[in-house]
């Protein structure tokens, strides 16, 4: 079972530095795209909080030369 989509969200309009940002990796995009629920047009709710953004990070291009 290998997690290739990482999903990331924050309450600034910045990314935190380091891994602060980092929710969860899930098996597939659906999965990941799942966990989010979407209040506004910029508002989002995760595992009970909110937040002002999220992406999904497919991987795979990043770990390729490893794999």
């Amino acid at each position: 079972m290998i997690k290739y989509y990482l999903l990331i969200a924050g309450e600034a309009y910045y990314p935190e530095r380091g891994a602060g940002d980092w929710i969860d990796a899930y098996e597939t995009m659906e999965e990941a795209e799942a966990q989010v629920s979407k209040i506004t047009n910029h508002l989002y709710v995760i595992d009970g909080k909110k937040y002002d953004w999220y992406n999904i990070v497919d991987l795979r291009p990043w770990i390729t030369d490893i794999l």
